[in-house]
């Protein structure tokens, strides 16, 4: 159905999304966005030099099994802090037993960090900090910081997906020389996978019903990273 153009388009002209809320999302799913991702490849500089990701095609399938894994978790908790029925130290507590690996906890509550210094400049006062003062998780701070933009809980769940596949794809552009042309026809094929682990996770309600697969490679990565000297990332 084609728009008025004599009138603003109205929530139904988005699907089920708000104008507020699509502008909201492509705020945070932007890579500009200071969250300070950019210094980080989650694992994908070790995968790199123990030569499990090499080239398009072992990129498309280590980004697939990641999201499946790793990333579902953090979706999730994504949509439960979005949609604030539970406290943030709860939600994080359940975070931190399905992150074996310390080295991945670290960088997530960097990660974390800054996403709470970004709420603080943006919504002073509203900053999602957990009873000690320690900023979350950084799934659990960015779907804190969603709900604040104005997304919703998909919404969280699908930025999440969608950051975690264009962070891995970008490390390894980097890392490896790809062409960017070859790593942008491996984002497109993922994009069906990156919106059904979204829908996966948008309708969770209980922190009880996180999800907890993960993969052994990605926590044991994430340790023999830190053991990678030099090294262009720091997690």
């Amino acid at each position: 159905m084609a728009l008025d153009t004599d009138d603003p388009p109205g929530p139904d002209a988005f699907g089920s999304a708000a104008p507020t809320s699509i502008a909201s999302l492509l705020l945070l799913a932007d890579g500009r966005f200071p969250d300070g991702s950019h210094a980080h490849s989650f694992g994908m500089e070790a995968a790199v030099a123990l030569g499990r990701v090499h080239d398009p095609a072992s990129l498309h399938r280590y980004v697939e099994a990641r999201l499946w894994t790793t990333v579902r978790t953090d979706a999730g908790a994504a949509v439960l802090a979005a949609r604030g029925d539970h406290p943030l130290d709860v939600l994080d507590a359940a975070l931190v037993v399905r992150q074996p690996s310390r080295a991945t906890r670290d960088a997530s509550r960097t990660l974390g960090r800054s996403l709470v210094r970004t709420a603080a400049r943006l919504w002073p006062g509203s900053e999602p900090r957990l009873l000690d003062g320690r900023p979350p998780l950084q799934p659990v701070a960015f779907g804190a910081v969603a709900a604040l933009a104005g997304c919703g809980p998909a919404d969280a769940a699908l930025c999440t997906s969608h950051a975690a596949a264009a962070g891995l794809s970008s490390a390894a552009l980097r890392l490896l020389g790809l062409d960017p042309f070859e790593v942008t026809a491996v984002l497109a094929d993922l994009r069906d996978p990156v919106a059904a682990v979204a829908a996966s996770a948008a309708d969770l309600v209980d922190v009880a019903d996180l999800p907890s697969t993960s993969t052994p490679l990605a926590e044991l990565d994430a340790e023999y990273q830190r053991t990678i000297e030099p090294r262009l990332f720091g997690s």
